[in-house]
């Protein structure tokens, strides 16, 4: 587990950052040629058969597409983030600056301890995040195969006419191949989609683990404004005003990640609550009447993208609360002891404080919990009007 550990504990987002480079996201023109050919791969072994080669019958259409819009929401975000990968470098950029700042000579200790011990969190929290998305997926993809090789098995000792089908991965039909009779054809169709699902799998998880990264690392900068504002009124006279240009600096730059994480993930936020209502819905009226070995695996996408979703919706909760907690340390800080031009500055900083801040989706609404509990609830609406017509 070398590869999750905290090496760099002064860093910036480490494991984040290796894992853009270790799927193709950061580090050259070349490496993003290899994330390019991994999404083609993706869609040719599982968009395109499921969109263009149809089902075997009706009764695995509602499968089908539930598997279809999960398999297109993780391909859509994650062509999103490539798109905007350049703006998620910049924001890389901002929080290696404070870091630097922190952690040059002379720097405030106490600082550098919450730098180090949220750096702890921020590592905990993207491993343990990356592991439960990759074995949710992984074992969506592999219960399926290790069924298949118990019916291979099973085969040898049965006729012709009483040979099991082989389950695929997910219910699609491979270009004309008879994967589900042929173990031949069937060990070829795991090769190569087999591939296709990893990838898939983990570029689910480096998106949750890019944004828990970047909403994180954000998070922390308004921590450190809070704790310089607490202090401010204890510095001598002559250095207040240059502690408030570089908290007031600070602001500034927590409210830039701010800005630049929007700008990534607002389109993207406004997929995932879309698809959140029509997969738990479409999921929900399959599981309803086939209850099997399938439904289970229906079952398993499903608790991976409600946990992704809750978790990604707890974490914004968090990251406005840090904004809003910046007006409640300059109230604190004792600002009526202070000269007039820095209680001028403050009130600045103040005014600006107050307003909401977040990622949103499409602009339209700040993601968070409560926004979690009324797509549960509009899921369930929708569903209970529809099981009395299907």
């Amino acid at each position: 587990m070398k590869y999750f550990a905290l090496l760099e504990p002064k860093a910036a987002m480490p494991l984040g950052l290796r894992l853009l480079e270790t799927y193709g996201l950061r580090g050259g023109r070349r490496r993003f040629y290899y994330f390019q050919v991994t999404i083609l791969w993706e869609v040719l072994m599982i968009v395109v058969p499921k969109i263009f080669l149809g089902y075997r019958s009706q009764d695995l259409v509602i499968r089908g597409l539930s598997e279809l819009l999960f398999q297109l929401h993780i391909t859509i975000r994650i062509c999103i983030f490539a798109w905007h990968r350049m703006k998620f470098e910049r924001l890389v950029e901002i929080i290696q600056r404070v870091y630097r700042m922190v952690f040059s000579p002379g720097g405030n200790s106490a600082l550098k301890d919450i730098i180090l011990e949220h750096n702890k969190i921020i590592n905990k929290q993207s491993k343990g995040y990356f592991l439960y998305i990759m074995g949710c997926v992984s074992l969506f993809s592999v219960a399926p195969v290790l069924q298949s090789v118990v019916i291979f098995v099973a085969n040898q000792s049965r006729n012709e006419t009483d040979k099991g089908e082989y389950r695929t991965m997910m219910e699609q039909e491979f270009y004309g191949l008879d994967i589900r009779g042929n173990f031949s054809f069937y060990v070829l169709y795991v090769a190569l989609a087999g591939l296709a699902h990893y990838y898939s799998a983990a570029f689910f998880a480096v998106t949750g683990v890019i944004m828990i990264c970047g909403v994180r690392c954000t998070i922390l900068l308004f921590r450190l404004i809070i704790v310089r504002l607490n202090k401010l009124h204890q510095l001598p006279k002559q250095s207040i005003r240059e502690e408030l240009r570089e908290v007031i600096g600070l602001h500034v730059d927590a409210l830039k990640c701010i800005q630049l994480m929007e700008q990534i993930a607002n389109l993207a936020m406004a997929i995932q609550i879309v698809d959140c209502v029509l997969i738990w819905i479409s999921m929900v009226l399959y599981m309803r009447n086939n209850l099997g070995v399938d439904a289970i695996s229906l079952m398993v996408l499903f608790v991976a993208l409600t946990g992704e979703t809750f978790a990604l919706c707890n974490l914004l909760t968090e990251l406005t609360s840090e904004s809003f907690a910046v007006t409640r340390a300059i109230i604190d800080c004792e600002w009526y002891t202070l000269p007039q031009d820095v209680q001028k500055s403050l009130s600045f900083v103040l005014f600006r404080a107050q307003r909401n801040e977040g990622i949103t989706a499409a602009k339209f609404f700040f993601m968070d919990i409560e926004r979690f509990g009324k797509v549960a609830q509009t899921s369930y609406s929708i569903y209970v009007v529809l099981k009395d017509h299907l």
